[in-house]
């Protein structure tokens, strides 16, 4: 340890400043080189000049003082030595004097990093190992502070040396830097822990961060950046709709209540299916369990003759039928399984989800690890055993099962619309740089490559497999050709902005035509990690589907996975509690008065030099300034990577924006180019009865231009 890292350093330098502060306004300290400082008369330490450091003394002897860092921009932060944790970052006052001359940061708007695992550094994966560390103090270079350790592991004799910067681009966007340098190289990965979730975007190495741990830094890396781009934080619920709890039933431990989906039965009861494979019904007010046992049930719809209900078990579809009036089933019939299940944990199944022709469509998710990847250069890859994982399969009425579409990675949503038209929502990770909502046809392929090897052409998968075929993994298979599947891949219908609107997102719910306000026919998306709601227009362009997701509600109760619209066109979502955010099972009911319209942007129509942005009540004012309005650009890349930034970002000049007559929609002229992602913000607009545009954001996804 260096002498300037020192406790009794610190300590000495830390009375050393205070004092020179109190008794000389603007003088500096050995960390004001970079600035000066001014005390006002309520001893409010405020920057004048350019930026300072001052050192925040612990409660704890044995620690180092926390390090505080302050902008005359009034742009401050704060990190601790101890725990190797860029703690936050806060704006306004930078802090005060205290009565015994010490430094009291202005913590009180401290937006914080999340970093809740100290240190963050761990090395490799089985086992991850804690690493130790010597921490060498800090140094001024230039415009910024750098914070200096040693991370070392004395059981493989790796050390790094790392130093740690922040760059203040904005209150919503801070990049952490790191400089590393190994000892030697390594086969093995360090691992910094964050927790992605409290963020809007948290992206490294081209990918948008997942959960609280990503393989997130290669291999003997030595530049290394972290982006934290902070949420929107204002919470929206649309004029003339309410939230209401129902009340749910308390089962004994190990089940737990997690609505991973709903029902609604003729009689006005309602079917709900829960993660720790039970099934509820409400009836009456009145809650019963119906099966139990079953293996984590991700999907329930009514059989269409009204015997029974079907179910989606991870390792098969089951029909449930109680054939003696108690109200408890004791008919289990397999109607489908002849797909391969490994047990792996991440081998989900969601659906079923019945058209009018009477055909029953589910999806299966990949396994996390343990089988085949497309690809040996990536980390993170989703895998695949084989029979038929990744896909959607359609069960027809007589009985057969039919490989439908491939490509996907972990299918979490799977609904219909009314016109029979059967969309998935698929979510973030490799070869999915974003949740979406994706339109499936027969024969599609939807972009995640391990699937295809399923497909007749490779001869590895039997037609149909069975009893005697379903366990028979495969030892090898071919390579597959990345610009070939490329070439085939269909585009998402609509991206769902990962981060910026969505996480994990859920089932998509198609709103009926009336009662649930101005948006029949659009689709409801609930999202675990964001807790909220999200909504989506769809449009037709060339005969495919694109179109815009809008912010809706948020924040639900708890972590809000599944919806579906009851009779009275009301919305039911399910919240699983559990998940990349903490909270408590719970069903929410979404109502819409009738008597009142909300404030909102109805729909995106694209046109032939711009687009139409449509509003649910007319605009106060036909005034607009064009600088008021920002559109940007961007793509996702399509690779194994784990997500994915944007990239190729830009933002769109605008040429014109005019207001029509009756105000009710706003056409924007500006270029565009096929096969990119609009994000439109638009400012604080007012409706003539008053109302204010809280969800003032949309995302538009531009897979074709109009001819």
């Amino acid at each position: 340890m260096s002498p300037s890292s020192s406790p009794i350093f610190y300590r000495l330098r830390g009375l050393a400043a205070a004092l020179c502060t109190l008794f000389a306004v603007g003088s500096s300290s050995a960390a004001d080189t970079h600035g000066q400082t001014q005390i006002g008369e309520g001893s409010e330490l405020v920057v004048s000049k350019g930026w300072v450091v001052r050192e925040v003394p612990s409660d704890r002897e044995e620690f180092q003082p926390s390090l505080a860092v302050g902008t005359a921009q009034g742009q401050h932060y704060l990190y601790d030595p101890n725990k190797l944790v860029m703690q936050g970052v806060w704006t306004g006052l930078f802090g005060r004097v205290t009565e015994e001359g010490s430094f009291a940061p202005e913590l009180g708007r401290l937006k914080s990093f999340a970093l809740k695992r100290t240190p963050p550094w761990s090395f490799g994966e089985t086992p991850r190992c804690v690493l130790e560390f010597d921490w060498h103090g800090y140094e001024i270079r230039d415009d910024h502070v750098v914070f200096r350790y040693r991370l070392f592991d004395e059981p493989s004799g790796m050390s790094w040396e790392v130093e740690e910067s922040l760059e203040y681009v904005s209150e919503e966007l801070q990049r952490i830097h790191f400089a590393i340098e190994p000892n030697q190289e390594t086969s093995d990965y360090l691992n910094y822990w964050v927790r992605q979730t409290e963020f809007r975007r948290l992206s490294a190495n081209g990918q948008q961060i997942q959960r609280n741990l990503l393989k997130n830094l290669y291999p003997n890396q030595k530049d290394f950046t972290l982006s934290f781009l902070r949420r929107r934080e204002t919470p929206t619920v649309p004029h003339g709709y309410s939230i209401s709890p129902i009340e749910i039933p308390t089962p004994e431990l190990p089940a737990r209540f997690e609505p991973t989906d709903m029902d609604f039965a003729p009689d006005g009861s309602v079917f709900v299916t829960t993660r720790t494979g039970g099934v509820w019904r409400l009836q009456d007010g009145n809650w019963s369990l119906f099966a139990d046992g079953l293996n984590e049930v991700n999907g329930v719809r009514m059989a269409p003759d009204a015997d029974g209900i079907f179910v989606m078990q991870r390792p098969e579809l089951t029909r449930l039928r109680d054939t003696d009036g108690d109200g408890a089933v004791d008919h289990y019939e397999t109607m489908a399984d002849r797909f391969r299940f490994t047990g792996h944990y991440h081998e989900f199944a969601f659906g079923p989800r019945i058209n009018s022709a009477g055909q029953m469509f589910f999806s299966t998710g990949l396994a996390s690890s343990g089988f085949f990847t497309a690809t040996d250069n990536s980390q993170n890859q989703m895998t695949t055993a084989l029979g038929y994982r990744g896909w959607v399969m359609r069960y027809n009425p007589d009985g057969t099962l039919t490989p439908f579409a491939a490509g996907l990675r972990s299918p979490a949503g799977i609904g219909i619309n009314a016109e029979d038209e059967l969309f998935i929502v698929d979510n973030q990770g490799d070869w999915v740089a974003s949740s979406y909502l994706g339109h499936v046809e027969e024969g599609d392929f939807l972009g995640h490559p391990v699937s295809l090897w399923d497909r007749p052409e490779f001869g590895i998968t039997p037609s149909d497999l069975d009893y005697r075929t379903l366990d028979a993994i495969p030892e090898d298979v071919p390579p597959l050709d990345k610009a070939a599947f490329t070439r085939e891949r269909k585009l998402p219908s609509v991206w769902l902005s990962h981060g910026d609107l969505t996480n994990s997102p859920g089932h998509p719910s198609f709103a009926p035509e009336k009662v649930f306000g101005p948006f029949g026919g659009q689709a409801f998306i609930a999202d675990i990690a964001h807790r909220n709601i999200v909504r989506v227009a769809l449009e037709k362009v060339g005969g495919k589907y694109q179109g815009a997701v809008f912010p809706f509600i948020r924040p639900l109760s708890s972590a809000s996975y599944s919806t579906a619209f009851d009779p009275d066109g009301n919305l039911w979502v399910g919240a699983v509690g559990r998940g990349w955010t903490a909270g408590e099972p719970m069903i929410e009911v979404i109502h819409f008065d009738e008597e009142e319209t909300p404030f909102e942007m109805h729909r995106i129509a694209l046109t032939r030099d711009g687009f139409d942005i449509h509003f649910t009540q007319p605009l106060a004012s036909r005034d607009l300034e064009l600088q008021d309005l920002a559109i940007a650009e961007y793509q996702y890349e399509y690779w194994s990577g784990y997500g994915s930034e944007q990239i190729n970002t830009a933002e769109v000049p605008i040429a014109s924006a005019t207001v029509s007559t009756d105000r009710r929609v706003l056409s924007i002229k500006l270029p565009r180019q096929a096969e990119y992602i609009y994000e439109i913000q638009l400012p604080e607009l007012t409706s003539a009865s008053g109302l204010s545009l809280e969800n003032n954001y949309a995302v538009y996804t531009l897979n074709q231009l109009l001819p």
